[in-house]
């Protein structure tokens, strides 16, 4: 398993992706899908539980910290 990118890098990777400036916007169903496939891309398996999903960047930055291999 190949060890998840630092913080920093994961939060500038999805602000680029989702081309948003507002860390704590509640993202959208379209940005999730894209986060989905950066964490997968980056073997990090977010699972199938719709409802306790981060709903923000920083939700995500958060959520990869605590589920990381590396964490």
């Amino acid at each position: 398993m190949k060890p998840f990118p630092d913080l920093t890098t994961v939060r500038q990777d999805l602000h680029d992706l989702l081309q948003e400036s507002d860390p704590r916007r509640p993202l959208d169903s379209l940005e999730t899908v894209v986060v989905l496939s950066y964490l997968d891309k980056n073997q990090l398996d977010a699972g199938d539980e719709v409802a306790d999903r981060p709903q923000t960047i920083e939700g995500w930055v958060a959520w990869v910290a605590r589920h990381s291999p590396d964490s």
